[in-house]
């Protein structure tokens, strides 16, 4: 059979364009992933932690509210739905979220795991070879999702005592009696030292110290809300490059702070280890700084802190995991075309239906997902847009124009984004 669309990986993003395929054609796509089922960042210890996206914010609702992948339907499908909202929870569920995406990806026939892809080649057609085939298609979709990032002052250290914490389920360090430093002010590093903290207390570290970038607080407010929306991703797109570059740092906490609900359990924590044990660790807080060397000390690292320009101590430390977020990394496979595609910064050039600008036939086109928030904006990473962002690839692939948004607009005047984003931040309280 023919093949329109060859997916690479199957995450989230691809997961939905999978889908919503399915549901209307149902036929001449494949989407190919190395993993036999869905993993997401399958070293995270942190499966009780709410994601910061809402119940409608998956894999389809938000272009088609009556598919059969929602996660509602989910939640029916499985006995839960009452029980769900009996719950209350105020987000949901990373590892329900997990549960949820495995089911959509092993209830879609269009997703084939445990095929990882080696090449890609062009000769008229792109040209996919895996471990077990060679597949041709039309077009590409890529969707391989991100790779922790090791900040540089940490390169050659990374090993069993010091490592991302996407790698903190495999390692399982011994941590009990020993020095453990986090370092990462987002959300990743207040849900470790939850987890530390929380750890049974003949199974706590003798001291912990947080070494945090930033301690701001997620800005969830409505109008920060404004920017997740689709027709803000294409005003976005729209701008110059130093007012996208603008926007990026002026709303950063938008996509990368500390949710509240977390923020109010780190200090419930540390009140009740504080106040209410009688077997105490020492915590500490190193809150608006950043590491500037590690160096080797015994079987630990020793950190040098900076706020600044200026050295403010100096931390050592048995275990250090880094909190430090994912980004982008090009794809091996990709090594035979890369010098076709075209780049801006650290990300493959796009158009407006996220196809890569590239010397190639028009009709011949390699998309990407979640891998142009430069060029898209801060909900590009964010699941707010991915369903609506696979609807738009479709509507390419197809060869229609995209569907009409029914949505309202917004309420922050189009203009003074487009020319004043400094102070639309102000007025919309960006917090920074």
């Amino acid at each position: 059979m023919e093949l329109f669309c060859i997916g690479i990986g199957a995450g989230p993003s691809n997961l939905s364009l999978a889908c919503q395929i399915q549901e209307e054609i149902a036929q001449g796509a494949l989407f190919l992933d190395r993993q036999v089922d869905f993993r997401g960042h399958p070293g995270s210890a942190f499966d009780c932690a709410e994601l910061q996206v809402g119940h409608f914010q998956d894999l389809v609702t938000l272009v088609n509210p009556r598919s059969a992948y929602t996660f509602v339907n989910y939640l029916h499908e499985n006995g839960r739905l009452y029980h769900f909202l009996n719950a209350q929870f105020h987000g949901v569920l990373r590892a329900e979220f997990a549960q949820y995406l495995n089911w959509a990806f092993q209830k879609n026939p269009l997703v084939r795991g445990g095929e990882a892809v080696r090449e890609i080649r062009f000769d008229g057609e792109f040209r996919v070879r895996t471990d077990n085939a060679v597949l041709d298609a039309r077009n590409l979709v890529i969707d391989i999702g991100k790779q922790a990032q090791i900040p540089p002052q940490f390169h050659g250290w990374t090993g069993p005592n010091l490592f991302h914490s996407s790698e903190l389920a495999h390692i399982n360090p011994e941590v009990q009696k020993k020095h453990v430093c986090v370092v990462g002010g987002g959300q990743s590093g207040a849900e470790l030292l939850l987890h530390l903290v929380g750890r049974p207390k003949e199974r706590r570290p003798a001291a912990i110290t947080w070494v945090l970038t930033r301690e701001m607080p997620f800005d969830d407010h409505p109008f920060t809300n404004e920017l997740f929306t689709p027709c803000f991703s294409d005003r976005f797109a729209a701008m110059s490059e130093v007012h996208r570059q603008l926007f990026l740092r002026r709303f950063a906490l938008a996509s990368d702070g500390i949710s509240e609900s977390t923020l109010r359990a780190v200090y419930q924590a540390l009140y009740h280890h504080a106040f209410l044990e009688a077997h105490q660790c020492d915590i500490t807080l190193r809150p608006s700084c950043n590491v500037s060397r590690c160096i080797n000390a015994g079987a630990g690292h020793r950190l040098t802190l900076q706020r600044g320009m200026d050295n403010i101590g100096e931390v050592t430390a048995d275990i250090v995991i880094l909190a430090t977020g994912y980004e982008n990394a090009p794809p091996d496979f990709l090594e035979p075309i890369a010098d076709r595609l075209e780049q801006i910064d650290n990300e493959l050039a796009i158009g407006e239906d996220f196809s890569v600008c590239w010397d190639g036939p028009r009709d011949r086109r390699l998309f990407v997902q979640n891998a142009c928030l430069g060029q898209r904006g801060l909900a590009d990473p964010n699941f707010g847009l991915l369903a609506w962002r696979a609807r738009r690839i479709l509507d390419s692939l197809l060869g229609r124009a995209p569907c009409t948004n029914p949505e309202h607009l917004g309420f922050i005047s189009r203009t003074l984004i487009e020319r004043r984003p400094d102070l639309v931040a102000e007025e919309m309280g960006s917090g920074i």
